[in-house]
């Protein structure tokens, strides 16, 4: 017997998704699970789905909240977990068979924070499928460790990009918790407050959770909400970056900044948004008055200006400036 895993998973309208997301974590090499199903007010047959799974293994809890969004269910299945590790997710998504053992290996091994592994990526039509094989983890995978000075570098990096994946030490969350009232980046922020009390990261050399790419991704939302949110995030990780003095950090979201600003005026003019478009424009107005925007180097600040002035040209310097 290991140490209990608590796999969260929160459920909203997931019922062409959520079987498969269930049946993965059902046939995990590694048995000590409870997978807690927070349902967030489904209006297909998510519930009926979830309520069958439950049916079938005692390891699984069923959570029924009214319409909160991902967050209040990521939140509430924090407070109902029972275990010593946390492993977030999401109901459209699937991990390998081995992964949750390989993961909890890793941890006992290491003592870190968080875990992670690398994704694949797969689109609707074509979903990679996980493999049916069950064999035990005879010798762990390649890993590698980042203390928390080099974690807080590695943020915005595929590695630690959203939370789905990260196997969590329950103790050291703490009071940290999912900002609700963020529809978008909150995954971010929760990674990013964990990091900054301090957390390490041990990072397991497999491609082990599989990405669902479709239309209802909420990564792919170029609307005029999800874009606040996101820049509220970032603004926010970098001032914090700065208030620490680790202004090489900074710059580096500083540029992530420039570069998300530009990505969102691009979606915006295809999609002729108006209201996002007058947004962006008026967000990269102020941008370029900060302190830390003068801090990066010559051609990204360039660029920068090509964009606010002749947006045409920018593309050809983005591709410039990352070769800088």
């Amino acid at each position: 017997m290991g140490e209990l895993i608590s796999v969260i998973v929160p459920v909203y309208n997931s019922g062409q998704y959520i079987s498969s997301c269930a049946e993965s974590v059902l046939m995990q090499t590694y048995s000590d699970i409870e997978l807690l199903l927070v349902d967030d007010g489904s209006e297909d047959n998510s519930l009926e789905i979830c309520e069958d799974f439950c049916k079938k293994d005692n390891r699984i809890r069923l959570i029924k909240q009214e319409h909160g969004g991902v967050s209040a269910a990521r939140n509430l299945g924090i407070e109902a977990a029972e275990g010593k590790y946390l492993f977030f997710l999401d109901s459209d998504d699937t991990i390998h068979p081995q992964l949750l053992e390989a993961l909890y290996k890793l941890q006992e091994e290491r003592h870190t924070v968080i875990a992670a592994e690398g994704r694949q990526y797969g689109r609707d039509d074509i979903f990679l499928k996980t493999s049916d094989v069950k064999t035990a983890v005879k010798s762990m995978p390649k890993s590698f460790y980042l203390d928390n000075k080099k974690a807080l570098k590695y943020i915005n990096r595929p590695i630690l990009c959203g939370i789905g994946g990260k196997l969590i030490s329950h103790k050291a969350v703490h009071s940290v918790r999912f900002k609700e009232n963020l529809s978008h980046g909150e995954d971010t922020l929760f990674i990013y407050q964990l990091l900054a009390n301090g957390a390490d990261l041990s990072v397991l050399c497999r491609n082990w959770y599989y990405y669902r790419m479709h239309k209802d991704n909420a990564s792919r939302n170029f609307s005029l909400k999800p874009c606040r949110d996101r820049y509220r995030v970032e603004r926010y990780i970098c001032n914090c970056e700065i208030r620490n003095g680790r202004i090489q950090n900074a710059v580096f979201r500083e540029w992530n900044i420039v570069i998300r600003i530009t990505e969102w005026y691009g979606a915006a003019k295809m999609h002729q948004n108006q209201e996002l478009m007058k947004y962006i424009r008026n967000l990269a107005k102020r941008e370029k008055k900060l302190k830390i925007f003068h801090r990066l180097n010559w051609w990204r600040k360039l660029y920068f200006y090509l964009f606010l002035y002749c947006y045409p040209v920018s593309g050809l310097a983005l591709k410039v400036s990352k070769k800088i």
